[in-house]
C-alpha cells in the first residue's frame, strides 16, 4: 500500500513533532522560508583513458575510480509530496 503525504500533511506533522518534543507552537505556513530536505547521493569518478574516454570492463560497465557522498537539498514547497510503500501483509 502506498502512503502519500502532501506538503500540508508534512507541515502538520512537523508542527506536531515540534510541539511534542520541544514544546514549540509554530505555524509552518508563516515561516519565512520553506523547509528543506537534506539527503546524500553517491557521485562516482570513473577511470579514463589518456584520450579522456571512460574505461569499461569486459561486461561493458564503467570502472569506478573513486566514490564520494555529496549532500543535496530539496525544497519542500507547496507542490511537494513524500510517498512510501508499506507492506500490509506482515502486520504484527
Amino acid at each position: 500500500m502506498e502512503i502519500k503525504l502532501n506538503s500540508w500533511d508534512i507541515n502538520d506533522a512537523i508542527e506536531e513533532y515540534l510541539e511534542k518534543k520541544y514544546s514549540l507552537k509554530i505555524n509552518m505556513n508563516n515561516l519565512e522560508d520553506n523547509p528543506y530536505l537534506e539527503y546524500q547521493t553517491i557521485e562516482y569518478e570513473y577511470q579514463k583513458h589518456k584520450n579522456g574516454k571512460v574505461k569499461k570492463d569486459k561486461d561493458g560497465y564503467k570502472i569506478i575510480k573513486d566514490e564520494k557522498y555529496v549532500k543535496k537539498y530539496a525544497c519542500l514547497n507547496d507542490d511537494s509530496n513524500i510517498s512510501f510503500y508499506v507492506d500490509t501483509f506482515n502486520e504484527e
